[in-house]
């Protein structure tokens, strides 16, 4: 195991995976015939559907898991109101300006590849604001991860200085002792079922708003409290170093359950909602994919990912506005693309390369006007003895 030191590389690399595969994952939402995303291509793709399935239940998660780390990371160094002034300017400001001005333009070619809009895109812009997406228009869209992380914040910063107190260590030392058997760690999926189990029935949508969304709430705050947690209490990262091999068997186990119940398609209509045995049959596996794999990517990362190398300094200061940025340039390129004939496989690479190429370009471009810098989530150069510290995500 690293010991928790300045620089976590570990955290830095997961970091940056996981926002490359949000990026896939967009670019594959585009062909599946499970989502009903912006900008679909006329052909679907059973296969690209498939690996979005196997994304959904942990991808997200995992950058709470994150995000708590980070958190640990920042309060090492800052008080209550330094934190929460720099998630301010880091989350809030960032989901204000994307929402104005980077989300506006999916939701116009939205509306205009379904003929539901004729005109330029400065004609639309005043009907942005008309209604909440999707019935209208007003939508923050991707950045809705955002607005839960600056909640969470908000929400976590009591949890986490309980936390630090002697009451709360002796709290994380005891559940350090109730996962120290051989795969213990895994157990820690159960409070995340029984939140899914009794809340989805009122709360089957996963909806992005912040307020009303409170099944998934109870699913991802308490990975991101975990998160903090496991960098706290040492116990509890030596339970993920030696317990990540064996998450892999049941991930696997409900990654493949889950794509035979999508296999028939209209995934999102038979999800149960009612409770039933079925109800907690689904829910339970759910989550079980869902901690299975982050237990894993974190801990093969913690054993095998902990250096430095030049494309993670080269992404260290971009991977946050990439998110940002990325979706909007997506929507943008497929517009074009599944117009035009080919087969699925080269639009998925042509969307996949264009869209890259295209959102690191709109980071060069915004890293040299240092007004914008702040406004969408690059940072100042900081020497490396800070990183990890302030990470918002």
């Amino acid at each position: 195991m690293q010991a928790a030191s300045r620089r976590r590389h570990d955290v830095d690399w997961l970091r940056v995976l996981a926002v490359l595969l949000v990026f896939v994952t967009h670019s594959a939402q585009i062909f599946s015939p499970i989502d009903d995303w912006h900008i679909q291509n006329p052909e679907p793709s059973w296969a690209l559907g498939q690996f979005t399935v196997f994304m959904g239940p942990w991808l997200m998660p995992l950058f709470m898991l994150l995000a708590g780390q980070s958190a640990w990371f920042a309060l090492r160094r800052r008080d209550s109101g330094r934190f929460l002034r720099e998630r301010t300017f880091k989350l809030l400001i960032p989901l204000v300006a994307g929402t104005l001005l980077v989300v506006p333009p999916q939701i116009y070619l939205r509306r205009v590849s379904r003929g539901e809009f004729e005109g330029n895109f400065l004609e639309f812009y005043p009907h942005f604001f008309d209604g909440i997406f999707p019935a209208g228009n007003f939508s923050y869209g991707h950045l809705w991860f955002l607005a839960y992380l600056f909640s969470y914040a908000l929400a976590g910063l009591p949890v986490f200085h309980l936390l630090k107190r002697p009451r709360g260590r002796r709290f994380l030392r005891a559940m350090s002792r109730v996962v120290d058997w051989p795969g213990g760690i895994l157990w820690l999926f159960l409070p995340l079922a029984l939140g899914q189990i009794l809340l989805r029935p009122h709360f089957p949508q996963t909806t992005g708003a912040v307020v009303g969304d409170w099944a998934t709430h109870f699913w991802f705050f308490p990975i991101y409290i975990l998160g903090f947690a496991i960098m706290l209490e040492p116990r509890l990262g030596q339970a993920v170093d030696r317990d990540w091999r064996t998450a892999l068997f049941p991930g696997v186990l409900t990654s493949l359950g889950l794509w035979l119940f999508a296999w028939p398609g209209e995934v999102y209509e038979r999800i149960p909602v009612d409770p039933s045995l079925w109800h907690v049959i689904f829910w339970t596996g759910f989550m079980l994919a869902s901690w299975s794999w982050i237990v894993f990517f974190v801990g093969a990362a913690r054993a095998y990912l902990s250096f430095s190398s030049p494309f993670l300094e080269y992404w260290g200061d971009r991977v946050y506005p990439f998110y940002v940025f990325h979706q909007t340039v997506i929507v943008i390129v497929a517009y074009w693309v599944v117009q035009g004939p080919g087969v699925v496989g080269v639009k998925f690479l042509l969307i996949l390369t264009g869209s890259l190429v295209g959102t690191l370009l709109v980071l060069e471009v915004l890293g040299r006007i240092p007004h914008l810098r702040g406004l969408f989530g690059l940072r100042r150069v900081r020497p490396p003895e800070e990183a990890n510290s302030d990470s918002p995500d």
